[in-house]
């Protein structure tokens, strides 16, 4: 059973129903228009906050990126130059806890709208992937294609943590350019 969240229809993060604003990007949300997903953006239920040690790893991550980021309530959208005036952003989120209360921080970043015809080559690129995995979700009733990474915070480095944003990144643009015929949108 899922949780009811609300849509953002600027960034297409599920969020809890009762926000008012989104928390990856923090736009207003309103009733109007808000689609109730059958899936969420994020894995897990997020907590109220993570600990002060995982916020000071996302902080230090973005910012040693040197990539356009903002500060959102759950962590940071990050936008990633990748050449040939192509970007992809990358939510860099603290994403709950596993099941032995560890920080989870998660990499999600979406590649395109899902196409059934796209399906098994997505899956035969996941045994490629050497960082995060192609997932399908469902945001606003439409499903999406997203490459998503997740680790534990307090075994994180930096060098890893800013490898792997770079890569989800890369491979969702890389999905993106080729279902899109090059259009950049996300």
């Amino acid at each position: 059973m899922t949780n009811p969240t609300k849509m953002c229809p600027s960034c297409y993060f599920q969020n809890h129903i009762s926000a008012q604003f989104c928390t990856i990007c923090g736009k207003t949300l309103n009733d109007a228009g808000d689609a109730q997903a059958e899936d969420q953006l994020v894995p897990n239920e997020r907590p109220e906050s993570p600990k002060s040690v995982t916020e000071s790893l996302l902080h230090t991550v973005v910012k040693a990126s040197g990539y356009k980021s903002r500060q959102t309530r759950a962590g940071y959208a990050v936008t990633v130059p990748l050449g040939k005036k192509r970007q992809q952003k990358v939510h860099v989120i603290f994403n709950g806890y596993d099941d032995d209360g560890n920080d989870v921080i998660s990499f999600i970043s979406i590649a395109s709208q899902a196409k059934d015809s796209a399906a098994m080559s997505m899956l035969r690129l996941n045994n490629k992937m050497h960082y995060g995995s192609f997932a399908v979700k469902t945001i606003n009733g439409k499903e999406y294609f997203v490459v998503m990474a997740s680790q534990l915070a307090e075994t994180a480095d930096l060098k890893e943590i800013s490898k792997q944003l770079f890569e989800v990144a890369r491979r969702a643009d890389m999905v993106e350019n080729l279902l899109s015929k090059g259009k950049d949108a996300f």
